[in-house]
């Protein structure tokens, strides 16, 4: 039964209800996604490496000279101590750098999966070799503070697509950060690995799974490689066999 309501001059209407009136949020979608595509082709944006106008919105917001231009340099760094091994996709300078500010510090959450895929096609020949053979992959996790305020944790977005490319299971919660600790910009190595002290746990209901296993660590950045002894510390002391880092790029050494 159909109830009435009283329109302005007096006479009765029929409500809209059920699929016609279930329909009006999805054409209102539609209609959102069809004005934002006319505005991108009225107004495309400039590519965000070299600043020229885009004909349309490609990958990572770059034009296809650039995206197809960045310059890879895959490697793989055998180690002592916690870390097994470090694997990187290429140098932290040049494009690579103003795209992870841009991931980290400008909102551009769609670079993470873009460029994750695009590393793990990049470092595939070295996650498929023995020195960086794994059995499950964790991304380096964020103070809850952090991760509020950027709205996401980049070396997740990172991690899934790598993952995938791998063939190996993810998990996003088995590393958490309790205490923030200091700002790592600045810091000499030493004072980086004091400042990191006790700021990675695994979650006790995950250590079960954890033991026995080689755990691939992905980040976006590695510097001096205190944030990823300090979880390869934490994973090792709950029973993983071995750890490995995995990060997008690497800050290369000045020589002189």
């Amino acid at each position: 039964m159909s109830i009435a309501i009283r329109s302005a001059r007096g006479r009765s209407r029929p409500r809209r209800r059920g699929a016609a009136a279930a329909g009006i949020p999805l054409a209102r979608r539609l209609l959102d996604r069809l004005l934002a595509s006319l505005v991108e082709a009225l107004f495309p944006a400039d590519c965000f490496l070299c600043g020229d106008p885009l004909p349309f919105r490609q990958s990572g917001s770059t034009c296809l000279p650039c995206w197809q231009g960045l310059p890879w340099a895959p490697g793989l760094s055998i180690r002592k101590g916690p870390l097994r091994a470090v694997l990187w996709g290429a140098d932290y300078a040049g494009p690579f750098r103003r795209l992870v500010h841009g991931l980290k510090f400008e909102g551009m959450d769609y670079l993470g999966p873009l460029l994750g895929e695009a590393g793990a096609r990049r470092m595939e020949a070295l996650l498929c070799g023995d020195a960086a053979r794994a059995d499950l992959v964790v991304p380096v996790p964020l103070h809850w503070r952090r991760r509020l305020g950027r709205g996401y944790n980049q070396a997740r977005l990172l991690a899934e697509p790598i993952a995938l490319r791998a063939g190996l299971p993810l998990d996003a919660h088995l590393l958490w950060r309790p205490r923030a600790g200091r700002r790592q910009l600045g810091l000499s190595r030493a004072e980086r690995l004091r400042s990191l002290d006790g700021c990675y746990r695994v979650a006790g209901v995950r250590r079960a799974a954890l033991r026995g296993r080689t755990i691939l660590l992905v980040d976006d950045v590695v510097t001096t490689g205190a944030t990823l002894e300090a979880c390869a510390r934490a994973l090792r002391g709950a029973g993983a066999a071995a750890v490995i880092g995995c990060v997008l790029a690497r800050t290369p050494r000045v020589r002189g």
